[in-house]
């Protein structure tokens, strides 16, 4: 089987090589790859910016669609030709977050779907919306399932505002979501192309974040001097400290990325406490949660955004990309 692996934590360490191919076990299906796509944790794995003491080797990419085209025994409710994505966090399958289910994620520490087949427990899957083409779908497990789970997290009402930062792959999922349900979202772009397909996808203002030097005062500008309702953070880093001042009086902020970093040096408590603002770690959610999203994608007609476009062969150079974030949407691997 044609396959990547990451090997250690630079991108020089990602090969390409031939494995034996999959069987599916007892309870197992085993998956066609048709379609792969690049989340930032993927970079981040290949670069080590992140857990760079998990285990090597292993395939990366945690989010993927493709056919079943082999059952393991005993699998029940699934058939052969079926097209399915494969849930990120395969043993968290209902009910609150365990940090063991950390041991069994996708794209590490389990191999991903860089490969041409991925083999999975059949309970971690889920049927695609027949609407959505691969790439789209393919964009969906990880990041689209990160922002419906934050936006279940900020508990807005229609009416309510809400901020978004950039374009990446959550920021647009949850822009998209957050205009379906009626919320009055605000995003930022430092890129006036980028802004406009905001504005297209439903945000009501786009702040230019490299030319703003006060973040908080121009979405206070925007809120008439209130604040915003709920944060969906991406961002991390100092930045983090200005955008508290950007969140109303009993906001609720969804801290999901770390694309600046994982360090905060200031007075973070004092604006916590001084608006009772509410703090939420997110990532992703569970099967349950994984289907209940793909519903609401299917039931409003959501067309997820996809970026650039590689072929299999490509696979590293698709990763290498994030590195640019100068793309609008995810980065998808196309099998042939």
């Amino acid at each position: 089987m044609d396959a990547f692996q990451l090997h250690g934590t630079t991108l020089d360490s990602l090969r390409r090589v031939e494995q034996p191919e999959p069987r599916p076990g007892p309870g197992q299906v085993r998956v066609r790859v048709a379609a792969a796509s690049v989340n930032y944790r993927d970079y981040a794995l290949a670069t080590g910016r992140y857990q760079a003491d998990l285990p090597r080797p292993f395939v990366p990419l945690s989010d993927g669609v493709g056919r079943i085209d082999a059952l393991g025994a005993g699998v029940a409710g699934w058939t052969v030709g079926e097209r399915v994505l494969g849930h990120y966090t395969t043993a968290w399958l209902d009910g609150p977050f365990r940090s063991a289910n950390h041991l069994s994620k996708l794209g590490g520490p389990l191999d991903g779907w860089l490969a041409r087949w991925i083999v999975l427990p059949a309970d971690a899957i889920a049927r695609v919306p027949a609407a959505l083409d691969d790439a789209s779908a393919a964009t969906l497990p990880v990041s689209g399932l990160t922002a419906w789970s934050a936006l279940r997290t900020l508990e807005l009402a229609p009416g309510a505002s809400v901020l978004v930062q950039g374009s990446g792959s959550v920021s647009l999922m949850a822009l998209q979501l957050a205009a379906a349900r009626g919320l009055d979202v605000i995003a930022t772009s430092g890129d006036a192309a980028k802004a406009q397909r905001l504005r297209e996808l439903g945000a009501r203002a786009v702040i230019d974040y490299r030319n703003t030097p006060d973040l908080a005062a121009a979405v206070r500008g925007l809120t008439g001097g209130r604040g915003v309702d709920g944060i969906v953070d991406v961002v991390g880093g100092p930045q983090f400290l200005n955008l508290l001042n950007a969140a109303a009086d009993n906001a609720h902020i969804a801290v999901i990325g770390f694309l600046d970093s994982m360090n905060v040096d200031g007075n973070l408590i004092g604006p916590i406490m001084a608006r009772q603002l509410n703090i939420h770690g997110v990532s992703v959610g569970s099967l349950r949660d994984l289907r209940a999203f793909l519903d609401e994608v299917d039931a409003r007609g959501i067309a997820p955004a996809v970026g650039e476009r590689f072929a299999f062969e490509r696979g590293a150079e698709a990763i290498a990309s994030i590195a640019d974030r100068r793309g609008f949407g995810k980065p998808v691997v196309l099998f042939d």
